[in-house]
């Protein structure tokens, strides 16, 4: 039986960056309802009072083509760490939809043409089953995959509540060293749970998807980033307590306001911020979107993408040992290569051009170390250039994980909470 339902559509931002056919992905993303702002949460069906969640999700993606591509997305349930669950009951090959509804970018636009624009659950697709779920968009001209997103299906059978503590860890740089010691407590008020299979929860800061940290019993392939410990401290009214310890509370976002038509008009050339940004260290001036990209009240003759040069004055401290990157809600909080500043010693400063759709941005640096045989960022951290704070009102999601008995046995999603460290609820 699959009693109450959430699904949560969450995207990760893998995209695949080279031509298939004449398509090109620039850019997927996902939010609640019509509203960017929320998370892409779904609630199909629930008695239970919830606070998370809308009654459908909006799934946008840009493409580069010459002409309106044929396009269709298909979901693959995955088990708690993202594998694709081997259990012909959960994956159908024709659960499967082609419902686009496709508008044009501005004429002058060179970056992209065409945005698509998916809503889910619709009638071509089913979703049977709670846990984790893959979309994977296809080019049906050639079968070639153009890029991926995920989802969470959420069959809610028990409440979450949360705790936080400020903690303390030791930063690889000289700032300041403030953490969060999050519990969430999860408790199956009806009894029909078995705790024994309540077994994993993934936290999240909200809209940055790619970035869980596990609390888990049986999840042995995942490791959470170097510090940051794990604990399931015991059992309470039917439920389990669910622990992670020093997550680096990191700094509220920066934002680039990109709706200013004044400061960054279109003109076919990198427009370069008007001063550079600064080193922080757990100091901020201005409250940010935790976390979301925002374009309402951009006009479709400005909505569009355009190109901008992003400056960053790495002093005082000077130069980082490590490749910098911006990273933000441009490109999904998930950089790659394309997103590597670059030093110029006649400026003392550090320079990145790019494309970023016009909107409210909200963003950060980072420092890592690029692999250049697989072009993966190593060790992603936002340290050096941000610092910590406390008072950053960053809201976090947590997931938990039951391990279903039906079609087979397959990781479900019981609970799902969000709360900020001013909440603590």
């Amino acid at each position: 039986m699959i009693g109450r339902l959430i699904v949560a559509l969450l995207l990760l931002g893998t995209i695949v960056r080279a031509q298939d056919g004449d398509v090109t992905l620039r850019m997927i993303r996902s939010y609640g309802a019509s509203d960017e702002r929320l998370p892409p949460i779904i609630i199909l069906k629930s008695t239970e009072s919830n606070d998370v969640g809308s009654d459908f999700v909006t799934v946008e993606f840009d493409v580069a083509s010459q002409s309106i591509p044929n396009l269709y997305a298909r979901i693959m349930h995955c088990t708690a760490d993202w594998q694709p669950s081997d259990n012909g009951f959960l994956n159908d090959v024709t659960n499967r939809t082609s419902l686009v509804d496709w508008s044009i970018a501005p004429e002058r636009s060179k970056y992209t043409r065409y945005r698509g624009k998916m809503v889910f659950p619709n009638p071509q697709t089913t979703i049977r089953f709670s846990g984790n779920w893959k979309v994977t968009l296809y080019n049906l001209d050639n079968d070639s995959v153009i890029g991926e997103t995920k989802f969470f299906a959420v069959d809610v059978r028990a409440s979450m509540r949360f705790a936080f503590m400020t903690d303390f860890y030791q930063p690889r740089f000289q700032v300041s060293s403030i953490a969060y010691t999050i519990e969430a407590g999860v408790s199956d008020r009806t009894s029909t749970l078995l705790t024994t299979n309540l077994h994993t929860l993934a936290l999240y800061r909200n809209h940055r998807w790619n970035e869980p940290f596990y609390a888990s019993e049986r999840l042995m392939s995942v490791r959470n980033p170097s510090g940051v410990g794990s604990n399931i401290i015991g059992m309470v009214q039917s439920g389990k307590i669910f622990r992670l310890e020093r997550i680096p509370a990191q700094n509220e976002y920066r934002v680039l306001e990109l709706t200013d038509m004044a400061r960054y008009p279109f003109v076919g050339a990198p427009v370069s911020m008007p001063l550079s940004d600064m080193r922080r260290n757990g100091t901020f001036i201005e409250r940010a979107d935790d976390g979301a990209m925002t374009t309402r009240g951009i006009v479709g003759a400005n909505d569009e993408f355009v190109p901008v040069e992003i400056l960053l004055d790495p002093n005082p401290g000077g130069l980082s040992r490590e490749d910098v990157f911006v990273v933000g809600s441009f490109n999904n909080w998930t950089p790659d290569k394309t997103w590597m500043m670059w030093y110029d010693e006649s400026m003392n400063l550090y320079r990145l051009r790019q494309w970023f759709r016009r909107g409210r941005h909200n963003y950060l640096y980072a420092t890592g170390r690029l692999n250049a045989d697989t072009e993966q960022i190593m060790d992603l951290s936002f340290e050096e250039f941000e610092g910590n704070t406390a008072s950053a009102n960053n809201s976090f999601i947590a997931f938990a994980y039951y391990r279903e008995l039906d079609y087979g046995g397959y990781d479900g999603i019981v609970a799902v909470g969000s709360s900020t460290m001013y909440l603590g609820r």
